[in-house]
């Protein structure tokens, strides 16, 4: 018997790390023109982009259905394994009620809402992962989750507000006023599943970004075990720049970078930033 750590798609271990760290993924589905995709496995941001800037339509997402969960719950209770399945905000998609409903078939399937999504809540999925190596239970490790999803700390930086408006998460006046004044939102998600603005930076997106960053690293109380540098797609050079701002800075001991699939793509665009961490 052993312990399967398991999350879905919103979790940006992109390109490979949930292969590195024996994590099952279950992936959201996206629409495009009428075509439906599953996300990062049959489709990922670059086309999304691609297909919006010759159309202007916003793709869709949408949550695996229970039975996505239950053939990947199934597969490995028949193995004899416990699973964990770590899930994105139940706020923002109906993923976690899903994967409830799947779980209800066994008695050894443990689901946490973590009020978080993209490499947030892969950071609790790596947590999951670690402390399965360590040898806890899947009971166990699920208790430690639910502790832990109170300490992440989320600041997304916006570079432009069109994707949150075509999705109805800003107005067009708010979009307006940001893009005149250029500013750049930093949203905070907080442990509730909440987004609110936090912060308004203002300047050239580079400026802005490197801003970003020392405001982040400001924050008190940072956990030194491992954060991640996130992006929905951003110039190589300045995001190599700001991750090696991120290592020398020397507040973490280890320093993960990924690319956003499709499932955090389609609400922000292009140019996100997002240094996702643990309080301690």
């Amino acid at each position: 018997m052993g312990v399967i750590i398991s999350t879905d798609s919103a979790c940006d271990l992109f390109p490979n790390l949930y292969k590195q760290y024996n994590i099952e993924v279950v992936p959201l589905y996206i629409t495009i023109n009428r075509k439906t995709y599953r996300d990062v496995f049959e489709i990922g941001p670059d086309e999304l982009y691609e297909e919006y800037e010759r159309t202007k339509l916003l793709p869709k997402t949408s949550a695996p259905p229970p039975a996505d969960f239950f053939e990947m719950f199934k597969k490995h209770v028949e193995n004899g394994d416990d699973v964990v399945h770590i899930a994105m905000n139940a706020k923002f998609s109906s993923s976690y009620q899903n994967a409830c409903i799947a779980a209800s078939e066994f008695n050894n399937v443990y689901v946490v809402n973590t009020f978080t999504l993209s490499s947030s809540q892969g950071l609790l999925a790596l947590r999951a992962a670690d402390m399965r190596d360590a040898g806890m239970t899947a009971e166990e490790i699920k208790n430690q989750i639910e502790i832990d999803k109170t300490k992440m700390r989320t600041n997304v930086l916006l570079d432009k507000l069109e994707f949150a408006y075509r999705g109805g998460r800003a107005t067009m006046l708010q979009m307006f006023g940001a893009n005149l004044l250029k500013l750049r939102p930093c949203l905070l998600l907080n442990t509730n599943g909440v987004l609110t603005v936090r912060k308004k930076f203002r300047g050239n997106f580079p400026q802005v970004c490197r801003e970003y960053i020392r405001f982040v690293l400001s924050q008190p109380n940072i956990d030194p075990e491992r954060a991640f540098v996130s992006t929905t797609g951003m110039d190589k050079n300045l995001l190599n720049e700001i991750v090696q701002m991120v290592k020398d800075s020397g507040k973490f001991h280890e320093v993960l970078t990924s690319r956003a699939g499709c499932s955090m793509s389609v609400h922000t665009g292009k140019n996100t930033l997002v240094l996702f961490y643990k309080e301690k």
